[in-house]
């Protein structure tokens, strides 16, 4: 095969953006479901070709377990997750479109409502009596009263039975993670209070669990660990009938920790680290969404944790009584969504760098040695997503001047086995990516939006700035009063630190990102307008005091937080760092991608900005996208979006192709 040399940025590729679309969306998994009597598996999956709804799948048939009509969805935390549970071959379910939780047998019988018809009532997270299966306890969240200060939170008990839902716990601000010991008469879960994030600061809760005639109560709750002003302890669940593992992040990282009690006197228990000695890694994850755990039980005394070190998921066997760790080797950039059933098994999605997602069953053998397992079918290979085009990461830890401070990134080069490099001396144009939250970070895992680009001839870049989670506590609160300042810093420095090295051509470098990541876009715009090419804002923020006026609860105070004081504090800081107030500096060319049904930042917002930059006879573009919200949910939107940045950075970089095939002239390579 001849090989060509051609301008980076300008190769051709078979990576569509239909193609990306359709495979990103099809493979959508939002929750991995293990029935703890049965030990069948199931995942709900997001389908953006139905109208965005989520499905619940058999993972061993692959077959629905549902029609159309049903959306395994729920809004609690606004995020959601945890929308769903199966207990013995029975399916318990969040419906988004009546907000009711159904019940249905999984042998052809329709769904059955069980909770009453209330649209300010939203169930999710939900846990099955082991004795009493009509009974689920589960995290309610009360929008009677809708204003976020007033929205209530608390643990319910719905008896499926008699179709009625009471209050069990109530009083903190946040509920999550209810779970029965394997005999049902104790029950853990995790609470936090205003105005933390559960990562942040939150506490683990233990009580009996008494069921007489049928009616469900908890005895006084008993504080296990966590909830100081620095302290977060999450992720609760058991190992055995009177041991819960968890994280706690004491030490600065979090780590994973236990509490064992004596049933006669649980408040004589104890919580403690598992293992002997602390490490710098972060285990578990950030509870954007609900149920999204980072552990599971093997056994009554091994546990399986994820962790996070370089860029990657690590996965540990963890032994609760000797304290040690064991890595459990695997090819695996992420790993999300454990579900152990403490008798020899643990379900988990792993994710690897160049392929695609895979349900994984970890086991231990008789030598108890651990055994990885693919639940998932062999991938057929796509011919408009050919394996051979994937360009896979390289994890660097950035020492950025004048601080020397430490930024984490992940580089994907250029890659496409029909071109040899650019041209002499020739550094490649870069797409910046920036991860929304702020309290997020982007995995390593193979994402075709990325290979979309890497196989044009571009590199991608990914920057954790300063606040990313699962870098340690004092990285996550480095952002504390920054916003908008160190997450642009980061960004733009890295590309600087990445061109000395002869990575990139921070001459030719754009930027996108969505929701916070598309405010940071908007923020370099105003504040450092010569620093990218070009942006492309995905329904970003601009005005943050009409973002505080409308964050739903679970991110009330996140604004307060990120200003580095309220806007009665400090209004000077918030309107110095809100866009929208500024978009009169703006020169750098920007592309700005709305949803018209988008509640958090309305398209006003962005339309207002547009007609400012448009004022000055500066280069901005505007694509309203109905139907869709604050994130992209359909795979036409995507295919847009796709399509139109690419034109865009091209257009901008001049990178058009002028021979109809996305090469240019230069010598053939036999």
């Amino acid at each position: 095969m001849s090989l060509r040399f051609a301008l980076y940025g300008t190769w051709t590729s078979p990576i569509t953006a239909h193609a990306v679309a359709a495979q990103s969306f099809y493979a959508g998994v939002e929750e991995v479901i293990l029935d703890p009597i049965t030990s069948k598996v199931y995942f709900a999956q997001k389908r953006p070709e139905e109208n965005g709804r989520s499905a619940v799948v058999d993972a061993s048939t692959r077959q629905d377990l549902f029609d159309l009509s049903w959306d395994t969805r729920t809004q609690v935390h606004e995020y959601g997750g945890a929308a769903a549970t199966v207990f013995d071959g029975v399916l318990y379910f969040s419906h988004l479109l009546d907000y009711r939780v159904y019940k249905v047998e999984l042998k052809g019988d329709a769904p059955t409502a069980i909770t009453p018809a209330n649209k300010t009532m939203r169930f999710a997270d939900f846990a099955v009596h082991p004795k009493h299966p009509d009974l689920i306890v589960c995290t309610v969240e009360d929008h009677t009263d809708p204003h976020p200060a007033r929205v209530l939170t608390y643990l319910v008990v719905i008896d499926a039975q008699k179709k009625t839902v009471s209050r069990l716990v109530e009083g903190a601000d946040f509920y999550a993670c209810a779970r029965f010991n394997p005999n049902g008469n104790f029950i853990v879960w995790q609470q936090w209070h205003h105005p933390e994030l559960p990562w942040q600061s939150a506490e683990i809760m233990l009580a009996a669990v008494t069921v007489d005639e049928g009616k469900l109560t908890f005895g006084d709750p008993i504080h296990v660990a966590g909830k100081t002003e620095v302290i977060a302890a999450q992720d609760p669940n058991w190992a055995s009938n009177n041991t819960v593992f968890f994280t706690c992040d004491v030490s600065g990282y979090h780590n994973p920790w236990k509490f064992v009690f004596d049933s006669v006197n649980p408040a004589g228990g104890k919580a403690s680290p598992i293992l002997r000695e602390s490490v710098e890694e972060e285990f578990g994850a950030p509870q954007w969404f609900l149920s999204r755990h980072g552990s599971g039980a093997l056994s009554e005394n091994k546990v399986a944790f994820v962790s996070f070190s370089d860029g990657r998921s690590v996965l540990y066997i963890c032994d609760l009584t000797l304290g040690d760790i064991r890595k459990v080797t695997n090819s695996f950039a992420h790993i999300q969504f454990l579900r152990g059933n403490a008798r020899g098994k643990v379900i988990m999605l792993a994710q690897p760098a160049d392929a695609g997602e895979v349900l994984i069953e970890l086991t231990l053998d008789s030598e108890g040695e651990p055994q990885i397992r693919s639940l998932s079918p062999l991938a057929v290979e796509n011919p408009n997503l050919p394996s051979s085009f994937i360009s896979s990461s390289k994890y660097m830890a950035l020492i950025l001047p004048p601080d020397n401070r430490i930024c984490h990134i992940n580089y994907y080069p250029p890659k496409n086995p029909n071109y040899d490099g650019g041209l002499p001396d020739e550094k490649p144009p870069v797409i910046v990516q920036i991860h929304g939250g702020p309290w997020y970070m982007e995995t390593a895992n193979l994402d075709w939006t990325k290979q979309f680009y890497t196989s044009r001839g571009w590199a991608h870049v990914d920057v954790n700035y300063g606040g990313s989670t699962r870098f340690g506590r004092k990285f996550r609160e480095s952002l504390h009063g920054k916003w908008g300042l160190l997450d642009i810093a980061d960004v733009h420095d890295s590309i600087l630190k990445l061109d000395a090295l002869g990575y990139v051509d921070a001459q030719r470098a754009v930027v996108h990102g969505g929701s916070a990541g598309g405010y940071s876009v908007l923020q370099l715009a105003t504040n450092r307008p010569k620093a990218f090419r070009a942006g492309a804002a995905h329904y970003g923020l601009g005005d943050m005091r009409k973002l505080d006026e409308v964050l739903h609860k679970f991110e009330y105070y996140l604004c307060d937080r990120l200003m580095g004081g309220t806007w009665e504090d400090c209004e000077f800081v918030w309107r110095e760092r809100s866009p929208i107030y500024h978009a009169d500096k703006i020169v750098m060319p920007l592309l700005i991608l709305q949803g018209e049904d988008d509640t958090v930042i309305p398209a006003e917002q962005m339309i207002e900005m547009v007609q400012t930059i448009k004022a000055r006879n500066g280069k901005v573009d505007l694509i309203l996208f109905p139907g869709e919200g604050h994130g992209w949910r359909k795979a036409s939107t995507v295919q847009t979006v796709l399509e139109r940045e690419l034109s865009f950075f091209n257009e901008v970089l001049e990178l058009e192709n002028t021979h109809g095939d996305g090469e240019v002239e230069g010598p053939v390579i036999k």
